[in-house]
């Protein structure tokens, strides 16, 4: 299935300038109070499910209607499909190897600074709702918020929406507000509202009707939770799948009714902080990473490599009717989640040089003021892998080992290190083939050239000495309750 959203009638053309509406001065003289922002994330949530982006069910009515309301960018990138670096990077501007943050576990480094302590030190009240719980404190993805309410459990969609209406409800209406709330639906386990899963795939009847993996139940013990089928571990299930077509595209439907039960979430916050904030709410939508749902036969998860399914997320930008420059549309061009964080800090008049050398991502306002954006080089690196053995070609589990890919125009390219040639290289031509099924690779490709130059002098900013720490015991727990580790799996190599 194609990851490139049709355009749908009810879009004005991408002349917009919605996140121009940003553009509220945080400081020296101003008609009118710094605007408040809601920035809405969504783990593992691929832009091609989307209802609006052409899904052949309802996934998505709520959200379709939202998001028609502001900028929809078609073409966005994660830097990496794994949860901890993906945020770090969109809340800095920074691609992992300057955050330091390269796995679910590492550590934002010290001397990186994020938006939400930019925005804090200019009097906005900050406040984060996260339900993910490799996203503890110690992360560092919670400096510069006043409050930071990360729920170890994973709390499901409900729960993160009642807590964050809550949180809402006490903020001040007299200062300024970022507000930042992560869900982690549609994350496995697939287990949503039966009556949802049965209207999304009504002819299955078999094994997994209503659910693959449990998710815990309120009032359950934490080890009634399971990622994946007791008889189908991920090791299994993701990596040497020996479930039927009918099954697998049944558990990708089930995938579907989470989103479907997560888009009722989301409205039931947008319209409580519409409520709360009044009529100069910002909203900024988006995800973390995708979902690899069997594409390149890998199935349900999500980092090992940095194909489109994975990759690629929903972003979208919305600013209020009453605003002048209100616009709905859709924006063409390759853009990465480190855009967002210039791009909020310009239209909100703030000096990007705040954020110094560390900021990699561009600013997004000339599409915005319906200028065609510039065609720069985007860039992705796969995750730290817990079954690299499986993976082919991987020799090692260690940075030096991760797919590298840049997208330019229409074209990417992907690199495996440790791959010999010419399978180290595989290149798509993304207008043609959104999905990657086609490698075009070839020494001589006229487009090879300028996407080398490109990858290299990224690659060069590596920094010297690179090194993943070692997993401890707690982060081993939480990533077994996620369903990234099986028991008893080494996490290095």
């Amino acid at each position: 299935m194609s990851f490139l959203p049709p355009h749908r009638p009810y879009f004005r053309p991408a002349i917009t300038t919605l996140l121009i509406g940003l553009v509220v001065a945080c400081g020296g003289p101003q008609s009118s109070p710094p605007a408040d922002v809601l920035l809405i994330t969504v783990d593992t949530l691929r832009p091609d499910y989307l209802s609006m982006n052409g899904y052949d069910r309802a996934t998505t009515p709520n959200l379709d209607r939202i998001l028609a309301e502001g900028l929809y960018f078609e073409q966005a990138v994660s830097p990496i499909a794994r949860t901890t670096p993906a945020l770090a990077s969109l809340l800095t501007g920074a691609y992992p190897h300057k955050t330091a943050v390269r796995t679910l576990t590492d550590t934002l480094a010290s001397d990186v600074t994020t938006l939400p302590e930019i925005l804090r030190a200019d009097g906005y009240q900050t406040l984060a709702v996260v339900s993910n719980q490799v996203l503890v404190r110690s992360r560092g993805l919670s400096r510069g918020f006043d409050t930071y309410d990360m729920d170890g459990d994973d709390r499901d969609a409900r729960a993160t929406t009642r807590a964050a209406i809550e949180h809402i409800g006490k903020l001040d209406s007299r200062d300024p507000s970022f507000v930042w709330v992560h869900y982690i639906d549609p994350h496995v386990p697939y287990h949503t509202d039966p009556a949802i899963a049965a209207r999304m795939d009504p002819g299955y009847s078999g094994r997994y009707r209503f659910n693959f993996g449990w998710a815990r139940q309120f009032g359950e013990a934490r080890d009634k939770h399971s990622p994946f089928p007791e008889d189908l571990p991920k090791s299994v299930a993701a990596h040497r799948n020996p479930l039927t077509d009918e099954e697998n595209a049944h558990i990708r439907r089930l995938y579907a009714a989470d989103i479907r039960s997560l888009d009722g979430e989301v409205d039931r916050l947008v319209d409580a902080a519409r409520e709360h904030f009044g009529d100069d709410l910002i909203i900024v939508f988006t995800a973390d990473h995708g979902e690899s749902l069997g594409e390149h036969d890998f199935y349900f998860d999500h980092g090992d490599y940095v194909y489109n399914a994975g990759t690629r997320v929903p972003l979208a930008i919305l600013l209020p009717e009453s605003h002048p420059l209100h616009a709905r549309g859709r924006c063409q061009g390759w853009v990465s989640l480190t855009d967002v964080a210039p791009t909020l800090l310009e239209l909100l008049d703030r000096d990007t040089a705040e954020l110094g050398s560390q900021l990699e991502g561009r600013s997004l306002t000339p599409c915005l003021r319906g200028e065609t954006l510039a065609q720069t080089p985007v860039y992705s690196e796969s995750g730290h892998s817990f079954f690299a053995h499986l993976i082919p070609h991987r020799t090692a589990n260690d940075l030096s080992d991760r797919f590298r890919s840049v997208t330019l125009g229409g074209w990417k390219l992907i690199w495996h290190p440790a791959a010999p040639e010419p399978d180290a290289w595989q290149l798509f031509d993304l207008r043609d083939d959104p999905d990657e099924t086609r490698n075009l690779y070839r020494p001589d490709h006229p487009e090879l050239a300028e996407l080398r130059t490109h990858l290299n002098a990224w690659l060069a900013l590596e920094p010297a000495g690179a090194t993943q720490p070692a997993i401890s015991e707690q982060d081993r727990r939480a990533l077994t309750e996620l369903g990234y580790i099986e028991s008893g799996t080494p996490t290095s190599e």
